[in-house]
């Protein structure tokens, strides 16, 4: 890529006296597709600085580069959700809708098997978990490379708000219950542990009316009762 085109990406500038992103652009349809050497087209480069409006600009010209993929296979949805740039995401999402392409791009995986949410989930950003839950409620939360859900990754991780807004907008309530119940399987010690709020994987349960696992659960140890409750305000 043409440090040019880099630096105006990376600054979002659109023009000034020197340099005029659109003519840039114009002068050569191939300018649009210049890419880093880790694969990074100008989208990518300007979502990773949180630059919204030169995001919008680059996609009036040319809008195919929404769903390219750098080398590690990563759109610019990946990289504007894993900094938490809850703007560019809007302007993202806000743009697929006029290309019907909405679900493709927010369950698209990189090379690790990496969706948008695995990423914004690890990273930490709850704005940015929160609208990419809301926009494909029927996404069904599939497991990375290493078996990891974006839910497990937040159980993990002790990310309470996104485990509990991921558990409560899922319309597939069945997945959820399994999801809880395989990683109850894989560590049942795991039950007995408190989170920063006080709150034991029982009580998670309970809140979210999984039945089955709460019972799965007491038929295990029925103490886990009686482990601190947390504080009423959480």
């Amino acid at each position: 890529m043409e440090a040019t085109l880099y630096n105006a990406a990376m600054r979002g500038n659109i023009g000034d006296g020197n340099f005029l992103f659109a003519d840039h652009f114009k002068r050569n349809e191939e300018n649009g597709y210049q890419v880093t050497p880790k694969g990074n087209t100008v989208l990518h480069v300007t979502s990773l600085y949180g630059n919204s409006h030169f995001v919008e600009n680059v996609l009036k010209i040319t809008p195919a580069l929404l769903c390219y993929q750098n080398k590690k296979n990563e759109t610019t949805l990946h990289i504007a959700a894993n900094e938490g740039h809850t703007e560019v995401v809007h302007v993202l999402l806000a743009r697929i809708e006029h290309h019907n392409t909405k679900e493709k791009l927010t369950r698209m995986t990189g090379t690790s098997g990496d969706t948008a949410l695995h990423k914004v989930v690890r990273s930490q950003h709850l704005d940015v978990v929160k609208i990419l839950v809301k926009e494909d409620p029927e996404f069904k939360f599939p497991p990375n490379n290493v078996q990891e859900t974006p839910l497990y990754v937040a159980a993990e991780s002790s990310f309470h708000d996104a485990l509990i807004n991921i558990l409560e907008s899922c319309k597939k309530p069945i997945y959820a219950a399994d999801c809880i119940r395989s990683l109850w399987r894989w560590n049942k010690p795991l039950c007995e542990e408190l989170d920063l709020w006080g709150w034991n994987s029982l009580r998670y349960a309970v809140k979210l009316g999984l039945e089955d696992v709460v019972s799965d659960m007491l038929g295990w140890k029925k103490s886990l009762v009686y482990l601190s409750p947390g504080s009423e305000n959480d």
